[in-house]
């Protein structure tokens, strides 16, 4: 009878022991929190778990016998703290929201999601708004309206970015933080980086070579994307025309079951080419047709989010030659560019226990760029292929990135202020930090690499601390340790800090080593048609640098407004600095030397203010570049240009219309050439500016958006540029910089539940 009723009594309380206990985090409005992070923790032994909430806001527990403490963060709500006599089998918990704004977050280079405002290092956020309100397809359309950046256009290598006076070359691209392949002429193309599933746009200013390594001694773009579909069901498509001949289309489908989510999205974007005037098939702005897709997969359990994602992108840019007419004969040379980008990575992030994380990415990226040149018959109008290396070659690139981090924050892993290991009311530890690896392989081989198979390696370890002095001063000192099978590589340090004068004051100061080896096509390219004669330099020496950025940063709250100033500074000062230079000028050979010195110094201002619905913006930028020829004669060691933008965006909520202003002027940017006699002349290229105009009308409970606008209404095509050529080009006095005025309508459709 005793073992009966022993029997008995186990056979009750094993659904209690076994059975977990199910946690439900929502909003207020009762919308599911996901990835928040829950910590429960045993009052009587003190052991404690932590838990991430899936799609659907749930995470399930293990059971915890006795009085427990429930803390739950999450960046964009206030921390949820309760004390509970047992571990019921459901529990709702209601989450207050924070005045934080969404694209306020950053993520680059930080241990866990902060604001814009917490971030120790200097970070600029383009949110998905912006885009919007653009009317932007690529990253090129978006920064081309940002201060102290300025975009250079040519028709086969695409669009190249400087930054602070650096060039591209210097600048780190990241999509979800895996580096972008593909540099030509040591730029990453950005009209290539298309923005259908990009959610925000971080740029990060300043050093950060001892994070990233080569490449991003000048900062940081790295491009979000949407990590997983927001509804059960989702479907959306845009489309839109511009009447310089631009046809975009893209989609998007989604279905989220809670833990597990699938984000299906692609499209298509068409440009048929622009010319000022008629001039039969040779146009000066190519044909481009960019076909684009992404499938992203990611599983939520209870400590750890497993993501894999896969990115494809096929470009056909089209250069139709000018026909060649007798009376016994008409042909043309028609060339064509290919080129093909494929990226696998898989991402996995695994809570340790509430401050303590791991992170890793494992990657690979494919390019592919090849050139074919046709003579066509203009009668039967059929083409043949022409021979020869010179007139057909192909690029092929391989990139392997193995990247994995440890973090312990005292902001746990979502980006609190507290540690959610303490109690309630106590701060948490003022030390956080981060330790890890980050392996990248590049292969090439090609046509333009003689046929060979070249293989580069860098390995790297990195750590950084981030130390709260006081409650005005924080510091973060950062170190890499990199073997590069090719070069010596240097430790390359860092330092950030960050001071706090007031509540609305603060100072970032940005200080950073750095390194970038050669890269593959800088060393080893063969590039030879009728247009290029390129050829790389195995003896190039690495470049080095030191780099320097200041921040300061003041808000201003009057009742319904709120202003924003930033006065940054900036100074860069290369050796070695690598670039494209014509060794003799008798001579159509260009190739990769190094400069003994290179320096960039400069500054901007810039002010935003929100009231109500209204938004304005407005800043001014003064950036000097060291003058290669200042030692060769009597001129100025440096080149000075101004930059200035404005913004201006109106919500009539009632509406449902949105008004959108944006006006960039790139000032004149002096300059020096070597003329083939010897002599030293200056030029001058001229000034221009943009300026956009739109209005966005949403319908049926936003679900359907419809957008309207001019593009370019000073009709901006051509600027005078009294530059010597260059390796692409011929000297000139007049530079394409724009396509003329333009009328674009763009839908929007989306649909979820």
């Amino acid at each position: 009878m005793k073992i009966f009723k022993a029997f008995l009594f186990l056979l009750a309380a094993f659904p209690a022991v076994v059975q977990a206990q199910q946690i439900k985090v929502v909003a207020e409005s009762g919308a599911p929190v996901s990835q928040a992070v829950v910590m429960i923790k045993a009052l009587a032994s003190d052991n404690e778990s932590a838990y991430i909430t899936d799609n659907r806001g749930v995470v399930t527990a293990n059971p915890v016998p006795g009085k427990i403490l429930v803390v739950v963060q999450h960046l964009s709500y206030n921390i949820y703290s309760d004390t509970l006599n047992s571990l019921p089998a459901s529990l709702l918990l209601k989450l207050t929201a924070k005045d934080v704004k969404l694209n306020e977050v950053v993520v680059t280079s930080e241990y866990t999601a902060r604001t814009a405002g917490e971030s120790i290092h200097p970070v600029v956020v383009i949110n998905r708004s912006q885009i919007e309100s653009q009317a932007a397809a690529n990253l090129g359309q978006v920064l081309e309206q940002q201060l102290n950046m300025r975009i250079g256009n040519d028709q086969i290598l695409g669009q190249g970015l400087t930054l602070n006076g650096l060039s591209g070359q210097n600048i780190k691209f990241l999509v979800d933080g895996v580096p972008v392949i593909g540099r030509l002429d040591g730029n990453i193309d950005i009209s290539q980086l298309n923005l259908n599933n990009v959610e925000r746009i971080e740029v990060v200013n300043g050093p950060m070579a001892a994070s990233y390594g080569t490449d991003a001694s000048g900062g940081v773009i790295n491009l979000i994307t949407k990590q997983s579909a927001e509804n059960k069901y989702q479907f959306g498509l845009n489309l839109m025309h511009e009447t310089t001949g631009h046809y975009n289309a893209d989609l998007l489908t989604g279905y989220n079951t809670g833990k597990s989510s699938v984000l299906i999205s692609g499209g298509r974007n068409f440009f048929d080419g622009w010319s000022q005037a008629d001039t039969t098939r040779w146009q000066e702005w190519k044909p481009k047709e960019q076909y684009f897709g992404n499938v992203k997969y990611r599983w939520t359990g209870k400590k750890f989010i497993l993501g894999y994602q896969l990115s494809g992108f096929h470009e056909t840019i089209s250069n139709k030659g000018n026909p060649r007419v007798s009376p016994y004969f008409a042909y043309a040379f028609d060339e064509y560019y290919k080129t093909i980008r494929l990226t696998n990575q898989l991402n996995n992030t695994y809570l340790i226990n509430a401050n303590s994380s791991v992170n890793a990415i494992l990657s690979h990226s494919w390019y592919h760029r090849a050139k074919n040149t046709y003579r066509k018959d203009m009668v039967s109008l059929n083409e043949t292929i022409v021979p020869g290396v010179e007139q057909q070659d192909t690029t092929v690139l391989n990139s392997f990135m193995v990247r994995a981090a440890y973090t312990n924050s005292r902001r746990s892993a979502v980006g609190s202020r507290q540690s959610i290991s303490d109690s309630q009311q106590s701060v948490g530890s003022n030390l956080s930090y981060q330790a890890g690896i980050d392996f990248n392989v590049e292969t090439a081989d090609g046509s333009r690499f003689n046929d060979e198979e070249i293989v580069s390696g860098d390995y790297a370890v990195f750590a950084s601390a981030e130390y709260k002095v006081n409650e005005k001063l924080e510091i973060k000192p950062a170190v890499r340790i990199a073997y590069n099978t090719d070069y010596k590589a240097p430790v390359i340090p860092s330092l950030m800090l960050k001071y706090d004068f007031t509540k609305s004051l603060s100072a970032r100061l940005s200080y950073g080593k750095g390194f970038r080896a050669p890269g593959l096509k800088e060393r080893y390219l063969y590039f030879v048609d009728i247009n290029h004669n390129i050829r790389g330099n195995e003896n190039l020496l690495p470049e080095y640098s030191d780099n320097f950025f200041l921040n300061l940063s003041k808000r201003f709250d009057a009742k319904q407004t709120v202003i924003t100033a930033d006065l940054n500074g900036f100074y860069n000062d290369v050796r070695n600095m690598i670039t494209l230079a014509q060794p003799d000028l008798t001579s159509s050979l260009y190739t990769y030397i190094n400069l003994g010195k290179f320096s960039t110094h400069g500054g901007s201002l810039s002010l935003n203010a929100t009231r109500g619905n209204l938004t304005l913006g407005t800043g001014f930028a003064y950036t000097g570049r060291y003058n290669i020829y200042a030692d060769s004669g009597d001129f100025n060691q440096y080149i000075y240009s101004p930059d200035l933008n404005a913004k201006a965006q109106y919500e009539f909520t009632k509406a449902g219309l949105t008004a959108s202003v944006f006006f960039k002027l790139n000032g004149k940017l002096p300059g020096y050439r070597l003329n083939p006699d010897n002599t030293i002349s200056q030029f001058d290229n001229e000034s221009y500016k943009f300026m956009d105009v739109s209005l966005r009308k949403s319908f049926f409970g936003k679900t359907l958006f419809i957008a309207t606008g001019v593009k370019n209404i000073f009709d901006v095509t051509r600027i005078s540029a009294i530059a010597q050529g260059t390796a692409h080009s011929a000297g000139s006095d007049q530079l394409s910089v724009g396509t003329g005025r333009s009328y674009f309508v763009k839908l929007q459709y989306s649909i979820g539940r």
